[in-house]
């Protein structure tokens, strides 16, 4: 098996502190066998990269010069001499070779920074050994003008460092860090030893781009690096000799976004690509990876299930849950991992006397007979496996530490699992990367759900099932900071969660005997959401505020130069002068810092602070046009807020707030251009938020040829959503408009169902009921040439849908409206079900004449008058006319169903159990003389004493007269 494909599934030696290495030693091996660090004690690579020597390309004056002077020598020269290094190397070694030197240097400076920043243990190296003497003996810590002054705040008795002027070292790894922004998110500031980070991108990413500006390194900065042109021959001849050279180069860029405090869409695009490229690599039939490390079947399968792992994890990061999800299948399927999410009777508590279901993984790798890799055995009998992290204990007086099952045997009610051959209470080893694969699930479960308990349970099992078996740190670390995460907000289980990421962030300080070394830290870490150190003790910093340990909290803070957490410290301590002087004194030390004047922008809310902020970092600090944006916003100034919020989303566009926020701008500004491209860029970031597909309907109904789209929106919104009224309004009168009458008849029982309770008939539309009706109700013939039964069942599709809306929803919620009543009686009219279409003008009539002020008010009065003309008219028109009355079918057990007059009979089939009556026909109303007469009658008699002689009260006089003339 190659080297190659060992290094990159993580297949290190078994021990890390033995291995000896010599001037010939192959840097392949020596990555496989030695501590990332030893590596640098290679003649050769130190030749590379000038450690100890003389850099020739310097001034001659350069020890005259001042700090600020040979750091700029240093941006000047350095990558120069690295740039010579490769050129030589090319000249020895041939391409082929140089190529893979390049790479292995690259990826030792990878797994050096992850492993001081990262992983662990504590290692005492410096990255600026590195550099050539001139540099190095400016620049390494152990320098006397590299010691920090260490003060105290008199106001918060906390040490903080306030020094005059930066360090020299302060100055040059700050230098790093601004190279390593993309998109203008910057770099963490503490990160430690940035230069190792700096190095690996420029040999693994800068080296297959072109140069911008001649033949020199005039670009400096990893944008800049991203945004040339790809150098396609370079990129070819590296990926022939080293095909995985492209695997680490995406591992260094996750690193680099890994640093940054915002997601950058130019990395999310990189890497998606270069994934994307890589695939049919390695999950093709002619896989060059396959060729090239000559792996069996089972290091074939570990080898995709990584790569697919990866591709999963890097989609989560960025929120694209269902492509992430996807990927996580596929990652399943490649490791051979089988499992699924069941249940079992069990006992959480001490005194719980009753076994009540529990959810629980079952989970198994691949079978022994067919996976041959010692993938598993090694990691459940090397000793390493037994360096796992501390696993703290609940030590509750009522949880248990851990669900107690009721024991599956023939007389238990538990479910077995036959599916998987396993008992779910004894199950077996998993393989290190099935366990990985069983975190990632976890993972997505909790980004597909809210955060609420239900999702804290979906997730505990998988948590549970990886804790069983500690067969690699990374893993069992990982497993330990979920549960943690996910006993945060239980009170039983709080202390344990601080405790336990107190204990997580000891061990990776440690250098003992006792902890694992690491190789074994580094084998599955691109396979894991690991956080840095930093994001570790951040996360401790903010278990405590959630406690109440607010003091405790802002000591981390402020040791990690973590200002924003330290500002709100001191805001729930009531105490904002305090934050406020804080963020002034280090604006001392270092005026141009974007970051602190857009923090003092946020405390003051003064515009003048983020427009600094902007102006320092040269137009590239995008989160001070993000709060620029939205103090605009907050105060109507429309157009300064889109003005603002198009500048920071030119730099980063994945913040779906701030376009949001954009496009509720726009809507106010009348702009549909920026409001449309606003919220595409919100539903394409963020498919689920309804709001946006909301708004961006609302913007193409102002377009007379969009309404299509805008109905498209509005069902996505509505998936989401579908408890919304409003939205469902939209989408309703979208409806009618398009002529979508099926979508309209649901979007209005929805409606109804939503709202009757609290808003009754007013959660109906009349006019709309109304339209539908009447579109239903002039529904002509098909020209077509088709049978009377298919005629029938056309016209009638619609009809169906909407007598099930009026009878089952309308008639039997809303009862008070006439209008509604009187809407309704059009569709039993056009269904010649004259009883129920003149019964429903009853109640028109009836919701009027009963109310109180009809007597007295003259505009009810009127309303009734015109409401009992048209009854009367009806009486004359409808009730003499025969009508089929009501048929009721008679069932073999002696039950019966009635069904409306005026159905299709024909369409109907009837079981040979069953029989129908004769249908009768009969006068609708056969004393409609007397109803219409006593109906009039009642109104007069009711309304004589206030609206005697109105014209009103004579036209009700008329129809008086006019029924009594009816023969």
């Amino acid at each position: 098996m190659s080297t190659e494909y060992d290094l990159l599934v993580g297949n290190f030696a078994q021990s890390d502190s033995n291995f000896e290495i010599n001037n010939n030693s192959d840097l392949f091996k020596v990555l496989l066998n030695g501590e990332p660090s030893k590596i640098f004690e290679t003649d050769f690579v130190k030749r590379f990269l000038g450690a100890g020597d003389s850099c020739s390309l310097l001034e001659n004056n350069f020890s005259k010069l001042n700090i600020s002077e040979k750091l700029e020598s240093f941006k000047n020269t350095y990558f120069k001499h690295i740039d010579s290094q490769i050129e030589q190397i090319r000249a020895e070694q041939g391409i082929d070779q140089a190529w893979k030197t390049i790479t292995a240097i690259g990826i030792a400076c990878l797994n050096l920074f992850l492993q001081i920043n990262w992983t662990g243990p504590k290692i005492d190296f410096d990255a600026c050994c590195l550099l050539p003497k001139e540099f190095s003996e400016i620049f390494l810590l152990e320098n006397e003008l590299n010691k920090k002054v260490t003060t105290s705040n008199d106001e918060s008795n906390i040490k903080d460092v306030f020094i005059a002027e930066q360090t020299p070292r302060e100055q040059f790894d700050k230098w790093i860090i601004d190279c390593l922004q993309v998109s203008g998110e910057q770099a963490y500031s503490l990160t430690s030893d940035p230069l190792l980070l700096y190095i690996s991108l420029y040999l693994l990413v800068k080296t297959i781009h072109k140069q911008q500006n001649g033949t020199t390194s005039t670009e400096t900065d990893l944008g800049s690096w991203l945004s040339s042109e790809k150098d396609n021959e370079a990129a070819k001849s590296r990926k022939k000799v080293f095909p995985s050279a492209n695997w680490w180069m995406i591992r260094a860029l996750k690193v680099a976004q890994d640093i940054l405090e915002e997601h950058s869409a130019t990395l999310m695009d990189t890497c998606e690509n270069e994934f994307k490229d890589l695939e049919e690599d390695i999950l093709g039939d002619n896989s060059e990876f396959e060729i090239k490390a000559n792996p069996s079947v089972s290091e074939t399968r570990k080898l995709k299930a990584m790569f697919c792992l990866e591709f999963g994890l890097m989609y989560q990061y960025y929120h694209k849950n269902s492509k992430a999800n996807e990927w996580l299948q596929r990652s399943q399927k490649e490791s051979g991992l089988v499992w699924e999410i069941t249940g079992a009777k069990g006992k959480r508590t001490r005194f719980q006397e009753r076994n009540i279901a529990q959810l629980l993984v079952v989970a198994k790798s691949m079978s022994e007979e067919e996976e041959t890799s010692m993938d598993t055995k090694v990691d459940t009998k090397n000793e390493n496996a037994l360096k796992a992290p501390k696993t703290l204990d609940l030590n509750d007086d009522t949880l248990l530490e851990k669900i107690e099952f009721l024991k599956v045997n023939d007389d238990s009610e538990n479910l077995s699992i036959s599916e998987l051959g396993l008992d779910p209470l004894n199950q077996g080893n998993l393989s290190t990367i099935d366990q990985c694969i069983l975190l990632g699930f976890c993972l997505e479960v909790k980004n597909e759900n809210p955060n609420h308990g239900i999702t804290t349970e979906q997730m505990l099992p998988f948590v549970t099932r990886v804790l069983e078996n500690p067969n690699n740190w990374s893993v069992h670390t990982a497993s330990l900071l979920q549960r943690s995460r996910l006993e945060a907000d239980k009170s039983r289980t709080v202390q344990r969660s601080v405790l336990q990421i107190q204990a997580l962030v000891d061990q990776t300080e440690q250098a003992l005997e006792s902890e694992a070394g690491v190789l074994e830290r580094l084998a599955y870490f691109h396979v894991l959401a690991l956080p840095s150190l930093w994001a570790l003790r951040r996360e401790l910093a903010d278990r405590l505020v959630s406690i109440g340990a607010i003091k405790s909290a802002l000591e981390i803070y402020q040791s990690l130069l973590m200002w924003d957490q330290t500002v709100n410290c001191y805001q729930i301590l009531e105490k904002p002068h305090v934050a406020e002087n804080l963020v002034r004194n280090r604006l001392k030390v270092n005026p141009n810092d974007p970051k602190l004047w857009s923090i003092l922008g946020d405390l003051k809310q003064n515009p003048e602070y983020w427009n600094k902020a902007w102006e320092v970092s040269n137009n590239r600090y995008s989160r001070a046009m993000r709060s620029l944006g939205g103090y605009y916003f907050k105060h109507g100034k429309v157009k300064e807020c889109i003005e603002s919020y198009q500048n920071a989303l030119v730099l980063n566009p994945l913040f779906d707030g701030s376009w949001y926020t954009l496009g509720c701008a726009a809507l106010q500004a009348e702009d549909w251009g920026v409001a449309v491209n606003a919220f595409q860029h919100v539903v394409h970031l963020d498919n689920e938020n309804a709001e946006a597909w909301n708004n961006l309907a609302s913007v193409y109904l102002r377009e007379s040829d969009k309404k299509l789209e805008a109905w498209n929106c509005l069902r996505e919104a509505l998936k989401s959503k579908y408890d919304n009224w409003q939205i469902w309004t939209n989408f309703l009168v979208t409806s009618v408009s398009i002529g979508q009458f099926a979508s309209a008849i649901q979007a209005m029982d929805r409606i109804i169902n939503l709202r009757v309770a609290k808003d009754g008939s007013k959660c109906v539309d009349v006019e709309i009921l109304s339209i539908i009706i009447q579109f239903v109700s002039r529904e002509q013939p098909s020209a077509a040439k088709v049978s009377n039964s298919r005629q029938r069942e056309r016209n009638s599709r619609l009809s169906v849908v909407l007598e099930n809306l009026l009878v089952n929803t309308i008639s039997a919620k809303i009862t008070d409206s006439p209008s509604i009543w009187r809407a309704m009686a059009d569709f039993w009219f056009w269904r010649k079900d004259y009883i129920t279409c003149l019964n429903h003008y009853e109640k028109a009539y009836r919701c009027i004449s009963t109310k109180p002020e009809v007597c007295y008010e003259e505009a009810s009065f009127e309303n009734a008058v015109h409401y009992l003309g048209e009854l009367v008219e009806m009486y004359k028109v409808l009730g003499p006319m025969k009508t089929i009355v009501p048929e009721v079918t008679k069932y073999s057990d002696g039950s019966s169903n009635t069904r409306q007059a005026g159905g299709d009979l024909e369409s109907m089939d009837l079981p040979e159990h069953r029989s129908k009556t004769a249908s009768v026909e009969k006068i609708t109303c056969p004393n409609y003389k007397i109803k219409a007469k006593m109906a009039t009658q009642s109104l007069v008699s009711k309304t004589k004493s206030h609206f005697e002689g109105t014209k009103t009260f004579e036209k009700l006089d008329s129809l008086l007269v006019e029924i009594t003339k009816w023969e």
